[in-house]
């Protein structure tokens, strides 16, 4: 969810605790960068990452801990924690985990921390360790750029320094474009807008756009964390600017493109990255797994159900998205069960129009290797949505007893056993998405992987007794 302008203002004391904790973390940042070479640890999945961001995450956990017991937490080294208010903080790691090893004094997200109520986003804060300074914003209160290593944020709310406001161009033309990553953009995007704007590398990113001296920021290529992403609906907002996808969706319910922009210029960018060619849009992007996808899966189902009863018998969240921990495309896979394909064909095709799904022409699933059954029993078919309204879906409707049917709910329960397995196999789709140039051949490479799981799978579904 985006930032709501008809939602109440931030509560200037969380603001101002939410700006006081992200400095101090991000000092911790500084001070293991200046006081010695900092140490990095590997991860499960064999991803790096600075033992100052472990420690970091852990010092804001305990003092969230102890302010707001209720209160849910995010990140991304430790997961998540459950909350009873409603309300839940976002603690973002640190950005180039090879620059804060190294030394370079160029990593920025060190202490980045959002907030969300009821209402949506409504705290953001991005703390610059290496110069000192603090971004921040609270939803109705105004985005400010605070000096120093201890900032005063009531101080500021107070007297109005530092305020940040997009600057209001509006010539899309030779308009100074920050581009992260360039080297792992889509040829065709990165043509586009050479043409069209002035390509600059990435420096101070969002606070360069909010402080006008960049009219965007673009990023491409390997989708963005959400707990990276979380301070940016509030903080943008507050600054004049405008965040979305390089597709127009929520930044927070994206693909993990982003795109920055003072607000004036972001349709024009729209346009160009739409006129671009949608072979960067076919390729298999995937995020950071997101802690609402099992609770917004299980509501998708269940809407499904109802509105396709009695000729749905069952609808299930499948896929990617519905195991805990797993980085996934974001889209929800989901499981429609019923006695007679035909009669889903002429059931489901006005409902499911009504709520925005198309007819796909696939109608059989692949058959894993070895198996000697009859393609014919693999037989489904597949609605999908995108753009809205609600989520993007694919709709898999099979019948119910059949072998793809069963084998969706054995993969997906035997990663949900497995817990250990998962980092590895994200890891491995992120490596082949990344090398892939398109979806099917992203699911050509994918197929022989996932037919090794589920032999593995089946082992475990005989020595359980599992049951669909």
């Amino acid at each position: 969810m985006d930032h709501s302008t008809g939602a109440p203002p931030a509560s200037p004391e969380l603001f101002a605790f939410a700006v006081r904790l992200a400095a101090r973390a991000g000092r911790m940042s500084a001070d293991a960068c200046h006081g010695g070479r900092p140490s990095a640890v590997h991860e499960a999945d064999g991803t790096e990452v600075a033992s100052v961001d472990l420690a970091v995450e852990d010092f804001v956990r305990k003092e969230l801990a102890a302010a707001f017991p209720a209160d849910a937490v995010f990140g991304e080294e430790g997961g998540e924690r459950a909350g009873a208010s409603g309300r839940r903080w976002v603690l973002g790691p640190v950005n180039g985990t090879r620059q804060v090893t190294d030394r370079v004094p160029g990593f920025c997200f060190s202490g980045a921390l959002a907030y969300e109520d009821e209402h949506g986003p409504a705290i953001g804060v991005i703390s610059l360790p290496m110069s000192g300074q603090t971004v921040a914003a609270g939803r109705g209160l105004g985005c400010r750029l605070l000096p120093g290593p201890d900032p005063d944020p009531l101080e500021a709310l107070r007297s109005g320094h530092g305020r940040l406001h997009a600057g209001r161009r509006t010539e899309l033309t030779g308009a100074r474009t920050q581009a992260h990553d360039i080297a792992e953009w889509p040829e065709s995007l990165l043509t586009a807008l050479h043409r069209r704007v002035r390509l600059v590398p990435a420096g101070g990113g969002t606070l360069d756009v909010l402080a006008g001296r960049a009219d965007a920021l673009v990023i491409a290529g390997p989708g963005v964390g959400y707990a990276d992403l979380a301070p940016l609906p509030v903080i943008v907002a507050e600054g004049g600017g405008r965040v979305t996808d390089l597709a127009g969706a929520p930044v927070l319910e994206g693909d993990g493109s982003v795109l920055v922009t003072n607000g004036c210029l972001h349709d024009a960018f729209l346009d160009v990255v739409a006129e671009s060619g949608q072979d960067d849009r076919t390729r298999a992007v995937l995020v950071d797994a997101h802690p609402a996808w099992a609770a917004e899966g299980a509501a998708l189902a269940a809407e499904l159900l109802s509105g396709l009863a009695p000729v749905a018998r069952r609808a299930e969240h499948i896929g990617s998205t519905s195991v805990p921990g797993m980085a996934a495309k974001p889209v929800y896979d989901l499981q429609v069960s019923v006695a007679d394909l035909a009669e889903a064909d002429d059931a489901f095709d006005a409902p499911l129009a009504a709520r925005g799904f198309v007819r796909s022409r696939y109608e059989r699933d692949h058959v894993p290797a070895g198996r000697d059954d009859d393609p014919a029993r693999w037989a489904k078919r597949l609605w999908t949505r995108r753009g809205g309204p609600g989520p993007d879906v694919n709709l898999h409707v099979r019948r119910a007893g059949s072998p793809n049917e069963r084998l969706a709910l054995l993969f997906r329960d035997w990663f949900r056993a497995h817990p250990e397995a998962v980092p590895a196999y994200a890891r491995f789709k992120r490596e082949l998405a990344h090398r892939t140039a398109d979806l099917g051949s992203y699911a050509e490479v994918k197929d022989p992987v996932v037919d090794l799981v589920a032999e593995v799978a089946e082992v475990w579904a005989r020595e359980t007794g599992w049951r669909p």
